[in-house]
């Protein structure tokens, strides 16, 4: 015993150096632990997990715009032929109209405006001439009914307003306002012939526009 009460006087320093290191050690060790536990690894997982199911959605609203666009050729009686893209929402009236509308040749009546367009669709404008169009709508709704569905899309040059006048071709706010006066001052027209005597429609005139017009 006096020889490890001599050794402990001896190396005392060094045994209280000894201690301090392996207190300060611990110390450090311990608030390291607690550190670490303070971390919420969870909260990193499920913030990764939820980037990565934001992903596929944010992909998946791309590739269902990108679903709604189609193509459609658009031929025929209008000023700009060529594929356009388009939505599916769209209509007929919208692809001539992105091809720049009809020219003065188009047979309108022979179009349907409001059908609805498909991806890779064709859209036909025929010109005046090149289709009968009495037959096109005797073959919707028949004999008679056909030919009265005819003349009521036809413009009425007796009632007939500024604006609906110059949905013929080639008439414009002038000339409309000219078949307006000629109606003020003279009557109803007795016939589309009667349309020769407001200035500017001749015989050639007249002939275009005579499946496009009525009186009553």
């Amino acid at each position: 015993m006096e020889k490890i009460s001599e050794y402990i006087r001896d190396n005392l320093k060094i045994i209280i150096g000894s201690l301090v290191i392996i207190v300060a050690l611990g110390v450090f060790y311990l608030r390291k632990q607690e550190k670490s536990s303070d971390k919420k690894p969870e909260n990193l997982e499920w913030s990764a997990v939820n980037n990565k199911k934001s992903e596929p959605e944010k992909e998946t609203k791309e590739e269902k715009s990108a679903g709604d666009d189609i193509f459609v050729d658009v031929k025929g009686a209008v000023q700009n032929p060529g594929i356009y893209k388009l939505s599916a929402k769209h209509r007929v009236s919208d692809a001539i109209a992105r091809a720049g509308g009809f020219t003065e040749e188009a047979e309108r009546k022979a179009v349907n405006l409001a059908k609805k367009l498909q991806d890779e669709a064709e859209v036909y404008v025929p010109a005046r001439g090149e289709v009968d169009t009495r037959k096109l709508l005797e073959g919707e709704s028949g004999g008679a009914a056909g030919s009265e569905k005819e003349e009521k899309s036809k413009i009425n040059l007796n009632t007939a307003d500024l604006t609906e006048l110059q949905q013929l071709s080639g008439v414009g706010a002038k000339k409309a306002q000219d078949i307006i006066d000629y109606r003020s001052e003279n009557g109803s027209f007795k016939s589309v012939e009667d349309l020769r005597k407001v200035s500017g429609f001749g015989p050639k005139t007249l002939e275009k526009l005579r499946d496009a017009i009525a009186v009553d």
